[in-house]
């Protein structure tokens, strides 16, 4: 793996982005940005899974209208966060707290699409479960640690 972060950091993408006084500024409005997207529709799926808010709608309904702006959002963080790590891949590759997000973030995917997939999925629309509301907890805790992890890259 480090072999490939050193390929990275030795392209011309990498080190334009490295040299640039803007680019990794811009880049980061745009992950902040994608951040606040996906960041919202999962905050609103997870409140409404507590049963805490958002009532006018089931939580089956909520989970289907709130999939393509999470995926939209997410996927639009993976960009920008490669250009982010592409501005200084081997800085990014020995630093502790960017490993930790990394793997909070793949961990945070799979669980909150599997269970955003399974409230999209159900037959009836029952009332919200205890299983459910522990998800939605879970899902917050990791998505904050996500928060908290990204948040420390900088000072490691």
């Amino acid at each position: 793996m480090l072999s490939l972060f050193h390929w990275l950091a030795s392209t011309h993408m990498s080190i334009a982005l490295r040299d640039s006084q803007w680019a990794f500024a811009i880049i980061e409005i745009f992950h902040l940005l994608a951040l606040a997207l996906s960041g919202g529709a999962i905050l609103y799926f997870d409140i409404r899974l507590l049963g805490w808010g958002f009532t006018s709608q089931s939580e089956k309904q909520v989970a289907r209208s709130l999939m393509p702006l999470a995926i939209v959002g997410i996927a639009a963080m993976i960009v920008s966060g490669f250009f982010m790590v592409a501005s200084g891949p081997v800085r990014y590759y020995y630093n502790p707290a960017f490993r930790l997000k990394m793997y909070l973030f793949v961990a945070a995917l799979l669980f909150h699409f599997a269970v955003q997939w399974a409230v999209s999925r159900r037959r009836d629309d029952r009332q919200i479960a205890l299983p459910e509301r522990i998800a939605a907890v879970l899902s917050l805790l990791l998505w904050f640690s996500i928060g908290v992890a990204g948040r420390a890259i900088g000072f490691v």
